[in-house]
């Protein structure tokens, strides 16, 4: 949700850009009432941004729904890996029992099904991960819209996100009402499926490194 997080930062930035402007607009009217009135004092309040994603109704379904998709993931890639290492150690017994082409054959086709394995997890990864950020936009989406107005009901010129405030008025802090506001909007969720692309699967071409959570190393057949 980093990603998130900084388009937020970056919606804050504009919003009090435009808000600034608007200010100036309303200002710029006569010179004459500018030289008389003082600049209005800003009206700030301060979200954070990762409390509402953690904390929402919404948010906890959308990890839930991930971790459980991961653990499903993890345990199906598990299994192909002990397979696999069965498949290694069955092999090396045949090193010498058998003749020595048809011992080549089969370490190919064993490592074949190791680069199809590894292929595989990477795919499954890129999938997961595109959930993630299908879920992750629209409960982002949700949070700038309810975070619009709450600025606009109170007036306030200038939106920060709280990783950006050192020290402030505890009455500045509107994220209490923005997750309130979120669970009654969107009290859950809907995480897409991650679909394994058996296309990507089968493709020759390389692939970047899966993730750490569900990647491990499963060593070349007949290599001892």
């Amino acid at each position: 949700m980093h990603d998130l997080a900084s388009r937020f930062a970056l919606f804050l930035r504009h919003a009090a850009l435009a808000a600034t402007l608007a200010s100036g607009m309303v200002c710029g009217g006569a010179s004459s009432a500018m030289a008389e009135n003082k600049m209005a004092t800003p009206v700030i309040i301060i979200v954070d941004v990762q409390q509402a994603q953690r904390e929402s109704v919404a948010g906890k379904s959308l990890m839930v729904q991930r971790d459980k998709y991961q653990q499903n993931f993890q345990a199906e890639f598990n299994a192909a890996r002990q397979h696999l290492q069965t498949s290694d150690q069955e092999l090396a017994k045949q090193k010498g029992a058998v003749a020595q082409d048809v011992y080549d054959q089969r370490v190919k086709a064993l490592e074949q099904q190791v680069v199809a394995f590894q292929r595989r997890t990477q795919v499954a990864v890129r999938a997961l991960e595109k959930s993630t950020d299908t879920a992750s936009s629209e409960l982002m989406n949700i949070i700038l819209s309810i975070t619009g107005e709450l600025a606009g009901e109170v007036g306030a010129t200038l939106v920060l996100p709280k990783q950006q405030v050192v020290l402030h008025e505890p009455k500045m802090d509107v994220t209490s009402q923005v997750i309130e506001r979120l669970n009654r909007r969107l009290p859950t969720i809907t995480f897409p499926v991650p679909v394994v692309d058996e296309s990507a699967v089968t493709s020759s071409s390389p692939s970047p490194s899966p993730s750490p959570a569900l990647a491990q190393p499963v060593a070349k057949p007949g290599k001892k």
